[in-house]
């Protein structure tokens, strides 16, 4: 039941073959300070035990639900249309957040707040050799006019978790949903719409989410198809395009082809078969990328080419962590 001072607030997470994880992602969500929560799980039409799994925690807080269509973005939606919280906040299954989070989230919202306000928390990352840190270099601040979220969001090639952020439901509608057409990068997607109908982005320091980082050749972050990519370049191009929509200088067209540059960089080897689309993508759409370099290697680019060492060095990356 929901009440001025306790807003019920829906947690709704997309679940697909996270048969491992998905019962932490629940429990994190049910040990919250926080009470006042319903949690909507959607799966995907999962070929694991996932879904069995999640039923195990069926209540009157934690609601299971298959997914009548196909796709995380669609799951997205539907535990979306199937909730009732004032706040929302997205989660996905191999996730998880310290105790206090939406406490202070909420307690941020109402105190500071309006309708259309837009609170996150930093993003802690979580290796696989156990290892935690910090996921960005951008610092948590509050921002009044919230188009410079997603400025430095793009200057600091900043990544945040869905569980980072909390949001109204009238800024969910605002959205108009999660972009079924998306198929990489969806969360920097969202969360720059967001930023777009927000009326302001508040900080929440003290908690954070967490992110479990895979390398096992079987999660969506190791599945880049040239299809992938096409569509990868195209939501990049359009972040960029939002940016610019709004503040079109010198500064703002700088952190756009830095942050183009940098994505094409560091998935070189994935962006190298589609570079004619890459290149003529961004002339229709007046947008240049810079070829970011690792300057220690400055010889090498001079003898081969940019692309020639950047695939090298890439190459000789991946090579290193086998």
């Amino acid at each position: 039941m929901q009440s001025v001072s306790s807003p019920l607030v829906s947690v709704l997470i997309p679940l697909y073959n996270a048969e491992e994880f998905i019962g932490g992602a629940i429990e994190s969500c049910l040990n919250q300070s926080y009470k006042n929560i319903e949690i909507v799980v959607v799966d995907d039409h999962s070929t694991d035990r996932s879904l069995s799994v999640a039923k195990q925690y069926e209540s009157e807080k934690v609601h299971v639900l298959v997914n009548p269509k196909k796709g995380g973005q669609s799951a997205r939606n539907y535990a979306y249309q199937c909730s009732k919280g004032r706040f929302v906040k997205f989660h996905d299954a191999d996730d998880y957040s310290t105790p206090g989070l939406i406490e202070k989230q909420v307690e941020r919202m109402l105190t500071d707040g309006d309708e259309d306000t837009m609170v996150y928390s930093l993003l802690h990352q979580l290796e696989t050799n156990g290892e935690m840190a910090v996921q960005t270099n951008m610092k948590g601040k509050d921002y009044f006019n919230p188009i410079d979220f997603a400025i430095d969001m793009l200057r600091y090639h900043a990544f945040f978790c869905p569980h980072c952020y909390l949001l109204t439901r009238k800024t969910v509608d605002a959205i108009g949903g999660w972009d079924e057409n998306v198929r990489i990068l969806q969360d920097r997607v969202y969360f720059v719409k967001a930023a777009e109908v927000a009326s302001k982005v508040l900080f929440v320091d003290g908690e954070h989410a967490v992110w479990r980082v895979f390398d096992d050749g079987i999660h969506v972050h190791s599945q880049k198809t040239p299809e992938k990519m096409r569509n990868a370049i195209e939501t990049i191009c359009d972040m960029a395009m939002t940016v610019l929509r709004y503040k079109d200088n010198a500064d703002t067209r700088e952190v756009c082809e830095t942050f183009i540059g940098r994505c094409i960089y560091f998935d070189f080897l994935s962006f190298r078969p589609i570079l004619p689309y890459v290149n003529e993508l961004c002339g229709r759409n007046r947008l240049k990328w810079k070829k970011f370099r690792n300057e220690r290697f400055n010889i090498l680019y001079s003898l081969l080419g940019w692309e020639r060492t950047t695939a090298l060095l890439l190459h000789i990356k991946q090579f290193s962590k086998k």
